[in-house]
Formats: C-alpha cells, structure tokens, sequence
C-alpha cells in the first residue's frame, strides 16, 4: 500500500478544520456620560441576564469625568474606558455564572449596574 497517496487527502482534511471559524462574541454596546447615566444593552434592550461566554464590551465615552468598569466572577475591576480622553473601546471578556457589576469609579454610589449570567 502507498502511503503517499493518502497525504492529500490529510492535507485536505487539516485544511478543512483550520477553515472553521472560531465562535463570534456577542457584541454589547454600553455607554458612559455625558450627564450622571450609564447604560448596557444588547440589540438595543437593557442587560439584566446573559449566559455565559464570550462577549464584547463595545462602551462609548461621553465624557472624561467618567469610565465604564466591569467587575465580577473572574474579572476584577476591568477598566473598559478611563476617566479622560472621550473616546469609543472595545473589550472582549468571557463571562462566568454570577452575578456582574459596571460602574464608575469616581461615581460609584450612583452610576452602577448590574447582571447575572446562567
């Protein structure tokens, strides 16, 4: 039996499974500012649960009194956007069965939120 004529059909095959795309992130889209506000919503609804996985934290800063943390099971004090410039970041972060927490660090008391994940 020649072994040669089974090598492209490896090839092919190793081929074949590097073409499969990785699994995509769920993009969330948050917001921070320009007034005492803080939003978290996907498809345009407030997040109050997800499931776990893999998820984009997509925060637009409106202003550089503010930034946007998420804190929660494996991920401590992530700082999506700093308190200066206003700018546009993205993060992407997996997400574990709890409960999460985004706020602003200078106006914790007031500007918070929170979700659970499954």
């Amino acid at each position: 039996m020649n072994t040669f004529r089974f090598i492209p059909l490896l090839v092919a095959g190793a081929l074949a499974l590097s073409a499969v795309p990785a699994s995509a992130a769920t993009t969330l889209d948050g917001t921070v500012g320009p007034g005492f506000t803080m939003t978290l919503t996907k498809g345009g609804k407030n997040v109050t649960s997800l499931k776990a996985g893999s998820y984009t934290f997509r925060v637009v800063d409106k202003s550089a009194a503010h930034n946007y943390v998420l804190t929660g099971p494996g991920i401590k004090d992530k700082e999506i956007t700093g308190l200066a410039p206003v700018a546009t970041k993205s993060v992407t972060v997996t997400l574990k069965k709890g409960t999460y927490m985004y706020y602003c660090t200078p106006h914790k008391s007031s500007m918070m939120g929170s979700f659970t994940v499954s």
